[in-house]
């Protein structure tokens, strides 16, 4: 859902992009904004593709998420929740009072639907950079899964155009706080609390090793109004006057794939851990099947 909502495909045109995704190839589909639950047709959006054959998951703030679980909760596979901390203090971080307890509230909710499987995205800044081990505890009694991602003040500029107005330097974590954000991430995992991320991702993340990035190859970013941008978020390719096909047969993709094999910018683990996973790295696939058991663990939570 894009600022402007005169820019948004309409619903026939999503319907139509998710067929010639499925055509080309692609087999999930992942819902972010911007805040996706704003649209009026999201359930339809998600409901048809579901039907179409992709596994469905979404970003959200969930702060539309309780008025929509019921509907959303029969055809939504995967819903990644943004919380930022473990109490009302969430609210202050993202500026809006109610905020926790409508999070609280819609997970609640969707869980009672048995389906979606939920996990709490926290985004650690200086605002929060207490909260890292707490929230870790918190989404375990929950019964739900956590990511966490954390805010570098040193990112690029060019990287964060198009998404804001200004790189959050006044926010963004110092070299030692990320080093402490990275070990104390790893500890927990090692732990045993729920942590989607697996320990070899935060290992090398922790001793700064440098990794090839596969992004482009795993994932295709779409705007509201069609265009795919890359990693740096540049909207690069306009669909409204290509296709899925041209792109990626196109000098242009190649020099995504290239530019991003050595970027090492964003500090994303959940980026690096895909990748791994593309490159067949062995140490991923033994280590995912502990992140499977807390999805398959939710499912048998809700069954008791």
């Amino acid at each position: 859902m894009s600022s402007k909502k005169e820019n948004d495909l309409s619903t026939e045109e999503v319907y139509t992009l998710l067929d010639e995704a499925y055509d080309f190839g692609m087999r999930a589909y992942y819902l972010f904004g911007g805040e996706p639950l704003v649209r009026n047709d999201i359930e339809a959006v998600v409901e048809y593709a579901k039907n179409r054959g992709f596994l469905t998951s979404m970003n959200t703030n969930a702060s539309l998420l309780a008025e929509k679980a019921s509907s959303l909760g029969k055809t939504l596979d995967f819903a990644f929740v943004s919380l930022d901390y473990f109490d009302d203090h969430h609210d202050f971080i993202r500026g809006k009072p109610g905020a926790f307890k409508e999070v609280i509230r819609g997970i609640e909710r969707i869980q009672k639907e048995g389906r979606t499987r939920v996990t709490l995205v926290t985004t650690i800044s200086s605002m929060n950079f207490d909260a890292i081990e707490s929230m870790a505890h918190f989404a375990q009694d929950l019964g739900v899964g956590i990511s966490y991602n954390a805010v570098e003040p040193t990112v690029q500029l060019g990287f964060e155009e198009g998404r804001t107005d200004s790189p959050v330097k006044a926010y963004g974590l110092t070299p030692k706080q990320l080093q402490a954000f990275y070990d104390t991430l790893l500890r927990l995992k090692l732990e045993g609390y729920p942590l989607m991320e697996i320990p070899h991702v935060l290992k090398q993340y922790a001793e700064g090793i440098p990794y090839t990035c596969y992004f482009p190859k795993i994932f295709v970013y779409v705007s509201p109004d069609k265009k795919i941008f890359d990693r740096a978020y540049s909207h690069t390719y306009d669909l409204k006057t290509g296709s899925f096909q041209d792109y990626f047969s196109s000098p242009l993709y190649k020099e995504h794939v290239t530019t991003a094999e050595t970027c090492n910018i964003c500090v994303r683990t959940c980026v690096r851990m895909y990748s791994y996973f593309y490159a067949l790295k062995p140490l991923n696939f033994i280590n995912l099947y502990n992140d499977v058991k807390i999805l398959v663990n939710q499912k048998q939570q809700k069954q008791s």
